[in-house]
């Protein structure tokens, strides 16, 4: 995903948070109890403070840390074998998850995972989120080795680039899908630009411009992001990680399964990566219906960035306490 792409789905986390805070729609959070709804609104709120001088973080992993080979993908490929595989859960609230158990030819098929490290790095980033707010409770004001909340912020802005890599398809896909020059580059330059023709870029300082409420100011949205706001307003939210499911790392591997076998169910092997863009849009399963299943894809990754963080920061205050 392209810069402004990683910035606003760390935003409409941030914004899906606040719903599950303050909402009045039962069925959003009939499944929470008060404690944690408590908890996102503090956690909102810290956020705000913050926000101006942290959003170059969503785009840290790709314009300076640069480990787009390994740590922004989990590469897979479908082996021959005919014993069943267990795949991992997810909440029954996402939706990838649910279509490709029920869609998938592939769902419990054998598979090999040839690259990619994308669940360990989010799994080592929501570990040191918690470290470092622990240090900074615990060492005095203006101590020279204790970090600061502008960085811990920084670090929860960072960690959703990769939750949001890993739910790209073509991030899990081990076909030959990852160059920028082909239709994987041209997807998210279609992202890109419907961003940037929705919300209203102060690109002079590198952030957006914000509306009374903190979040990027409406220009002339499109519909696909009118209808992923509409879905983090209304969706249910489930703050558990998923039947047997403990941690960011058991989380994310399970994404990782589903953008597979998504990818799998959207471009069939027959369609290769010397066609264009034109070709796809005219030939896949995902060209024919490209806002739906985009906004299946952005949904998931603000809800999952939503409860990864929920999760890092509720860690944090529970030890604090």
């Amino acid at each position: 995903m392209k810069k402004y792409t990683h910035a606003w789905l760390a935003f409409m986390a941030m914004k899906r948070l606040e719903v599950i805070a303050s909402t009045d729609n039962e069925a959003v959070v009939k499944d929470l109890n008060e404690k944690t709804r408590s908890e996102a609104k503090a956690l909102v709120k810290w956020f705000k403070n913050y926000r101006d001088f942290v959003i170059e973080g969503s785009w840290y992993p790709d314009d300076v840390f640069k480990d787009m080979s390994t740590s922004h993908i989990v590469k897979y490929k479908p082996e021959d074998g005919t014993e069943n595989v267990k795949f991992r859960s997810l909440p029954s609230t996402h939706s990838i998850g649910a279509m490709m158990k029920k869609k998938s030819p592939l769902y419990g098929r054998p598979y090999t995972i040839t690259k990619g490290n994308c669940a360990d790095r989010c799994e080592s980033i929501a570990h040191s989120i918690v470290d470092n707010f622990k240090m900074l409770h615990k060492e005095e004001r203006g101590c020279p080795i204790a970090t600061t909340n502008n960085h811990i912020a920084m670090r929860f802005f960072i960690i959703s680039h990769y939750i949001a890599d890993c739910h790209m398809p073509l991030h899990c896909d081990n076909r030959p899908f990852s160059d920028e020059s082909g239709i994987h580059g041209a997807i998210e330059k279609k992202w890109e630009d419907q961003v940037k023709k929705s919300y209203d870029i102060d690109t002079d300082n590198n952030r957006f411009f914000y509306d009374p409420q903190g979040y990027p100011l409406h220009k002339k949205p499109t519909p696909l992001m009118l209808a992923v706001e509409e879905e983090l307003a209304n969706r249910p939210y489930t703050h558990g990680w998923g039947n047997n499911n403990s941690s960011t790392w058991d989380y994310m591997s399970s994404v990782s399964q589903y953008s597979y076998l998504f990818s799998y169910y959207l471009i069939p092997e027959t369609f290769s990566n010397t066609q264009g863009i034109n070709e796809f849009m005219e030939q896949t399963e995902w060209g024919q219906h490209f806002d739906d299943y985009n906004k299946m894809i952005f949904s998931d990754a603000i809800d999952s960035m939503a409860r990864i963080w929920l999760h890092v920061w509720i860690k944090y205050r529970d030890w604090m306490k």
